[in-house]
């Protein structure tokens, strides 16, 4: 006689999956572009010509004042390189979001870094402070048991569970925090 239980647990988690595959939620299109666009609709070829002048020059004003900024997708896959290891909010102009675009993220390599060791300093008890060719500070979180880290040496970061980050010196592991 259990059955009755289980059907009425089952009805709410099912009205609850539709909402659960909800489309993501796309970002609003700045006033200035939507400007521009707006512009195709014009149907005299002169006029139309001189809002698309016009809301160019504005694009260009406002880029000059850095009140804009466009990234292609290469530039913004650089950016998301050099904050790999920071904890931010989830922003939409840096891809952050679902759990979806987190797993194409994942696909496009922004889990994990490959880099080259440039400095090291010992913080004692067989931590050390790690600087990067590409300038990122990360520290060992645990004392490592194998060979001292040094410049030269190849190192993979990747991000772990629960926000954490597993280092890879020369093959040997070790948990890391980014704190530069």
């Amino acid at each position: 006689m259990k059955m009755p239980h289980i059907l009425l647990l089952a009805i709410p988690l099912c009205l609850a999956a539709p909402g659960a595959s909800a489309p993501r939620k796309q970002q609003p299109r700045p006033q200035i572009l939507d400007d521009l666009l707006q512009c195709r609709t014009v149907t005299d070829d002169a006029q139309r010509l001189a809002c698309f002048d016009r809301q160019v020059a504005a694009i260009e004003t406002a880029s000059q004042r850095d009140e804009v900024v466009v990234l292609d997708k290469t530039e913004l896959g650089k950016t998301r390189k050099t904050l790999f290891g920071f904890s931010f909010p989830k922003l939409p102009f840096l891809g952050g979001g679902d759990d979806e675009e987190e797993k194409e993220k994942e696909a496009e390599g922004y889990s994990q870094i490959e880099s080259t060791i440039a400095s090291v300093r010992s913080l004692g008890y067989g931590k050390w402070e790690i600087r990067l060719e590409d300038g990122a500070q990360w520290v060992t979180t645990e004392a490592v048991t194998f060979r001292e880290p040094k410049p030269g040496m190849k190192i993979e970061i990747k991000r772990a569970s629960m926000g954490s980050f597993m280092g890879r010196i020369e093959g040997r592991a070790v948990r890391m925090k980014r704190i530069g």
